[in-house]
């Protein structure tokens, strides 16, 4: 509460503008903003599991804050890139945007980008101990104070990304000179440039006929994310290399997440964590049957050399000036 008053004083946020001709509630002197409308921004379609997930969020806490707390729903990238949502939300929009490890460490706070790091963990209960570990709520902390972002959850666990192609990557030197649609993130490029992978930024929706054409070689994501796109229909080979689990989830500007009272904060973070929980299971759930319908079209499945390019990935940890050499250890041990 101290914490929450104090950041509200030093940013001088003492009447409620979130919301035009709210109501107010006045505690120890503050205005908290009291009936509040926030735009939520993702690139997930309007039919995919995340949308209903989101929708069902907004539901539970525009009812937990009889009505106060009222969350407005854009799938397909409406708003903008994810990209250009999470500026928005930094530059004071009243937005939540979709955030990952990665993009969410750009933002002021570095050793956060560890997290999407290559075979960090070996198993998603390990990043979930992780996620609810002390230095975690640290680096969400550090994060609002020096990124102006709050990371409302970063939880909604995918399935670790695998690769699919015109081609095989049994080893690591298989990637060497080709062409891999990659998101235009540090950590994805620290971890395929090493392996002489040429990486391609694409949105998801240019990444089909790319692959079709043979602009790109292959394209990596999670099982379920790669069933849905149907790029299985254009190229036939899935590498499960896992490489890296993704941390999703959603965030706002730290200017407006403290005009909430300090109530409807905490209803907020508990909504979104909760169906982080619920949405990777789903995802964990879909995988196989996401996995046999690609089969079905005729897609080949392949086992890589895990060790081989666990090896030659882990210069991504200990070769970035982001984070000390050990940091790593402790966020494994912190998993265990």
């Amino acid at each position: 509460m101290i914490r929450h008053i104090q950041k509200l004083i030093q940013h001088k946020l003492l009447l409620p503008i979130l919301a035009t001709g709210c109501a107010a509630s006045t505690l120890t002197g503050v205005t908290w903003a009291q009936d509040v409308t926030l735009r939520l921004a993702h690139g997930y379609t309007a039919a995919s599991v995340e949308n209903e997930v989101l929708k069902q969020t907004a539901d539970r806490i525009r009812e937990r804050t009889d009505g106060g707390l009222d969350i407005q729903v854009f799938s397909d990238n409406q708003l903008g890139t994810n990209a250009d949502a999470v500026e928005q939300a930094v530059s004071g929009a009243d937005l939540i945007a979709f955030v990952d490890a990665s993009g969410a460490a750009e933002k002021g706070l570095p050793e956060l980008g560890i997290l999407s790091g290559p075979f960090l963990f070996e198993t998603g209960e390990q990043a979930k101990k992780f996620g609810k570990s002390e230095m975690f709520q640290e680096w969400v902390d550090k994060l609002a104070d020096n990124g102006n972002l709050r990371i409302l959850a970063l939880n909604w666990f995918d399935e670790p990304r695998d690769i699919i192609g015109d081609r095989a990557f049994i080893e690591p030197g298989d990637l060497n000179g080709m062409k891999i649609r990659l998101p235009p993130l540090d950590a994805w490029l620290a971890t395929f440039v090493p392996l002489g992978a040429v990486p391609t930024s694409l949105t998801y929706g240019e990444t089909y006929g790319a692959l079709e054409q043979g602009v790109v070689n292959a394209a990596e994501s999670s099982p379920n994310a790669i069933g849905a796109a149907k790029w299985g229909e254009v190229v036939k080979h899935l590498t499960r290399t896992g490489h890296i689990r993704p941390w999703l989830g959603y965030a706002m500007g730290e200017d407006s997440f403290q005009r909430l009272s300090p109530e409807h904060q905490e209803i907020l973070v508990e909504e979104f964590k909760k169906s982080g929980e619920m949405a990777a299971e789903m995802h964990t759930g879909k995988t196989n049957a996401t996995i046999e319908e690609m089969k079905a079209l005729g897609v080949e499945v392949h086992m890589p050399n895990i060790p081989a390019f666990q090896e030659a990935t882990k210069e991504f940890y200990t070769g970035s000036s982001n984070w000390p050499a050990d940091l790593v250890d402790q966020v494994r041990d912190l998993g265990k």
